[in-house]
């Protein structure tokens, strides 16, 4: 179980800082792109292209975080409906047991597209860059989503038991 812990760890703390740096790169060339443009009236032609998938990639892996910290959009229409907290966890596994079938049948769809995308060689049409890691980021989020949902599951499947 400790293992399992400083694991958790390990890969929030990496996801946490790419995702910190992709905001960063993004900022700045996005500023960048504005003050030439604004400034020098340089066009700086595709590379506009490149915040936008380095949006793509932050918002796939930040999901992951959000996923892990059960920390999703919620709308608690029936869960206020629900008299007691053994009626509310129990509408709470229900949910997170369909987030994690979903995302379970989501994740070898993403694979199948990266694995294409690898094969294929696609390029982003500008600049030339390689899409295939920007899929995976697709796969990872939707793979490690699926862990964590499954985890939350265990976890609600214990606190009902409580209750």
């Amino acid at each position: 179980m400790k293992f399992l812990k400083k694991l958790d760890q390990v890969i929030s703390f990496i996801i946490g800082n790419i995702a910190g740096l992709l905001l960063i790169l993004m900022m700045i060339m996005v500023n960048l792109t504005i003050f030439s443009r604004w400034i020098f009236n340089i066009n700086m032609h595709g590379y506009e292209e490149l915040p936008t998938i380095l949006f793509i990639v932050f918002v796939w892996l930040g999901v992951i975080l959000v996923v892990r910290d059960d920390n999703m959009l919620k709308v608690d229409f029936f869960t206020n409906l629900c008299r007691t907290e053994k009626a509310k966890e129990i509408l709470h596994l229900i949910s997170l047991i369909v987030s994690t079938v979903i995302c379970g049948m989501f994740t070898p769809l993403t694979f199948e597209l990266m694995m294409t995308h690898i094969e294929r060689g696609t390029v982003s049409p500008a600049v030339g860059f390689s899409m295939w890691w920007v899929y995976g980021s697709v796969f990872l989020s939707a793979f490690g989503m699926t862990i964590y949902y499954a985890v939350h599951v265990v976890q609600s499947v214990r606190r009902i038991g409580k209750l």
